[in-house]
């Protein structure tokens, strides 16, 4: 039997369950033994047993079916990493905001390469839609930031790498909240329509390399688009 320190008997058992799956012990996909064979071979009551498979459900590393049991997940939820990163991202916050482009370019950046060298001409021809959309001063801002959302998620879609499309569609939430107030910074709204060609070129001619560097390029200058555009509104408050 298993000793658990009772100062700390919830942690303890999602730890130990935690380090199984690890392990391989408990496979992806297999149901763990009964909540009574848990309780007998740690040493716990039911309630703390209970407490801390529903934090590890919470977590997405296992997933209860009533009636049928326990099981740990199979794949990751994009779900599960999006509730991490919730209380992280702020807008106001500029350290933390360029910590989240920094990963936003080096996940996309990457979706890019592979894209590149992925892609099919259907694939091309689904970006292709996306950026023939039609834009003037009558475009919402909600609309303008959704055709540039849906452009780095259809290249998202090109890339045979299921994680990497998992890690990208975690940010996706706090993608579109920045994108709403980026595009507010674009006079012109076919600006913003019109800086994706140069990576749809890249990935187009099957330039890796090229794509890479170029939405690297693309994910920094909007921030700084963005910034800038704050500073003013700031500036201009201050006038008045």
């Amino acid at each position: 039997m298993y000793k658990i320190e009772k100062t700390s008997t919830v942690d303890a058992i999602v730890n130990l369950l935690t380090e199984r799956i690890h392990q391989r012990i408990y496979q992806p996909g297999s149901k763990l033994p009964s909540e009574r064979k848990l309780q007998d071979e740690f040493g716990v009551g039911r309630l703390a047993l209970r407490e801390a498979l529903s934090r590890m459900n919470a977590m997405g590393i296992i997933e209860t079916s009533h009636g049928k049991g326990t099981f740990v997940q199979d794949n990751l939820k994009s779900q599960t990493l999006k509730n991490v990163l919730i209380p992280y991202f702020v807008l106001d916050d500029s350290r933390r905001l360029k910590e989240f482009v920094d990963a936003r370019a080096m996940i996309e950046s990457e979706i890019a390469g592979l894209a590149a060298e992925q892609r099919s001409n259907e694939d091309i021809s689904r970006l292709e839609a996306i950026l023939s959309q039609k834009v003037n001063a009558a475009t919402s801002n909600e609309q303008l930031a959704g055709f540039d959302l849906q452009f780095h998620q259809e290249i998202a879609t090109i890339v045979d790498n299921h994680f990497l499309q998992l890690m990208h569609e975690a940010l996706i939430s706090h993608i579109k909240i920045f994108l709403n107030e980026f595009v507010k910074s674009k006079e012109n709204p076919q600006d913003v329509i019109d800086a994706h060609l140069p990576i749809l070129d890249a990935i187009k001619r099957g330039n890796s390399a090229d794509a890479r560097s170029l939405i690297r390029l693309h994910v920094s200058y909007s921030m700084q688009d963005y910034e800038d555009f704050v500073q003013q509104m700031k500036e201009n408050e201050n006038r008045t």
